[in-house]
């Protein structure tokens, strides 16, 4: 097969750094098309991600010179991006790769208007038209010209099981799932923050016998404050494990660059994860991730109007309460002509159908949406570089346990917590970072001592947006006045857009760069 390089020319280097340091150009792809001389195959013939503990599962394909065949685990959580071409198909594990092949990429209007108002993406889609995952347990074929894509969703029945009995179940399945994740001959690090999912991890391990190495917790960016590393200092005393504090990364701006190609222009969070990723790289480390233990166990994002809403049918107005178009002012008026609010509404209307009939329907939709095309790309995408990432929760035995309760049992936001203290009542004790005393009464705009950050965020980003030749995606003159304003007066309440204008400008710029490469060989071309 034959190599596709991939080289930086005619790049920003503000950019060019962010794709040297992520390595994304370095992933597999596979190109495979239909010519009059017959099939053409360029690339990598066969790559599979290793296969991760608690039924994720791998992903990869198979060429064979005549069949291309390729998988994605039960939940999907490990993305494969699948581009569509004139007369065949392309494959990578990176979206980045992907568009590095050249060509135009048109945007995808329907979803981009989801995006830009929840901060994620919908079923399988991406910011571009012609680019799709592969959906959970997905299985793509292509022969002679014929794609055919299958997907494969676990589907439960509603559980009648009391919630005494369920919690006992609960914490009897989730400890067989973490004693059946051992790492093996690696060291054991869990990521502890303040909440329920990292701690029920960590108490298990510690109660097998297996107590990690140490318990890593990041200082947050403002406004959120130091409540994790409080309530985590507490917890990691309790039983006796080493604890350290990561602080984030100095340059948020830097941040979200390099987030920004690792998640594959997905996702609108994560930036904060970058210090953590920089802590784990190159260590043989088996990491506890507690993705999927908020939405299944403990309603996360589950309110009662919703709910009710879900329960009566009534899609619509349910989409219409999910969206929010502050993000949506930085986009020129012709771009925002196109991401309207009404087609938003359109297309979240229509994923959310698929979940009406689940037990808990708000969780099914988060699960399957936020969960699976944008939390997971913090352990499947962020910290591929540690070593192994091990997600107890995703255990196939809690999942369909947790997926099966319906959705009242989670109202209260009591249901783990209640686990927890009912399976370590010796560290029942222990607070919560949502609890009284904990999450004190703040400004959007943080303390006076956050403005240093939010000036420098500010500052960067605008730098960046104004090196950005011939803009389509974000109107810099607005972004601009409002940097201004938010700057001179000291007021950041609407700054938490603000990484959605470095997405913007980076999805832009990197775009149009990668419509002017040959896709012959994935080669750079000057066709200024």
């Amino acid at each position: 097969m034959t190599t596709l390089r991939t080289n930086v020319l005619h790049l920003r280097a503000v950019d060019e750094a962010a794709l040297d340091a992520t390595h994304v150009l370095r992933l597999p792809c596979l190109i495979v098309e239909s010519r009059p001389s017959g099939t053409v195959a360029r690339g990598d013939a066969e790559w599979s991600a290793p296969e991760q503990p608690n039924g994720v599962g791998a992903a990869g394909w198979h060429w064979d010179g005549e069949r291309l065949r390729a998988h994605t685990g039960r939940y999907g959580f490990r993305p494969l991006f699948v581009r569509r071409l004139a007369d065949g198909v392309a494959l990578s594990p990176s979206l980045v790769r992907l568009m590095s092949i050249g060509g135009s990429l048109p945007i995808d209007d329907r979803a981009m208007a989801v995006f830009l108002r929840i901060g994620f993406f919908v079923g399988e889609d991406t910011p571009f038209r012609d680019v799709r995952v592969l959906p959970p347990g997905g299985r793509l074929e292509w022969r002679d010209g014929v794609l055919s894509i299958e997907a494969t969703y676990p589907r439960v029945g509603m559980s009648t099981m009391p919630r005494a009995a369920a919690i006992d179940a609960f914490i009897d399945v989730f400890g067989d799932a973490v004693r059946r994740s051992g790492p093996g001959g690696r060291r054991n690090v869990v990521p502890l923050s303040g909440g329920r999912d990292s701690r029920h991890i960590l108490f298990e391990l510690c109660a097998t016998g297996h107590p990690p190495e140490r318990c890593l917790t990041l200082r947050n960016y403002p406004p959120r404050g130091t409540r994790d590393v409080v309530v985590a200092t507490e917890i990691a005393r309790a039983v006796g494990v080493t604890h350290e504090v990561v602080e984030e990364t100095p340059s948020r701006a830097s941040a979200e660059l390099r987030k920004n190609l690792l998640t594959h222009f997905c996702a609108d969070e994560h930036a904060w994860f970058m210090a953590l990723a920089d802590r784990l790289s190159g260590h043989d480390m088996a990491v506890w991730d507690g993705i999927g233990g908020d939405v299944l166990s403990n309603g996360h994002r589950l309110e009662a109007s919703q709910l009710a809403l879900a329960r009566a049918g009534n899609v619509e107005q349910l989409a219409q309460t999910m969206l929010d178009d502050g993000a949506v002012r930085m986009a020129p008026p012709a771009m925002a002509a196109r991401w309207t609010r009404e087609l938003a509404v359109a297309r979240l209307t229509e994923e959310l159908r698929h979940h009406l009939d689940a037990p808990n329907p708000i969780g099914s939709f988060v699960f399957w949406n936020r969960t699976r095309r944008e939390i997971a790309l913090v352990p499947f995408g962020i910290w591929n570089a540690a070593g192994c990432v091990i997600t107890p929760y995703l255990d196939p035995a809690v999942y369909d346990l947790l997926a099966s309760l319906p959705a009242e049992m989670f109202i209260d936001k009591r249901f783990h917590p209640d686990a927890i203290r009912r399976a370590f009542p010796a560290h029942a004790y222990l607070r919560f970072d949502t609890e009284t005393g904990l999450r004190p009464v703040r400004s959007p705009n943080g303390t006076p001592a956050d403005a240093p950050y939010y000036r420098r965020l500010l500052r960067e980003t605008g730098a960046y947006v104004a090196g950005l030749r011939r803009p389509r995606l974000i109107r810099r003159s607005w972004l601009a006045a409002r940097c201004a304003y938010w700057y001179l007066r000291g007021d950041f309440s609407d700054a938490q857009i603000v990484p959605f204008a470095v997405y913007l400008a980076q999805l832009d710029g990197v775009t149009q760069w990668c419509e002017n490469r040959d896709p012959e060989l994935g080669a750079a071309a000057d066709h200024s």
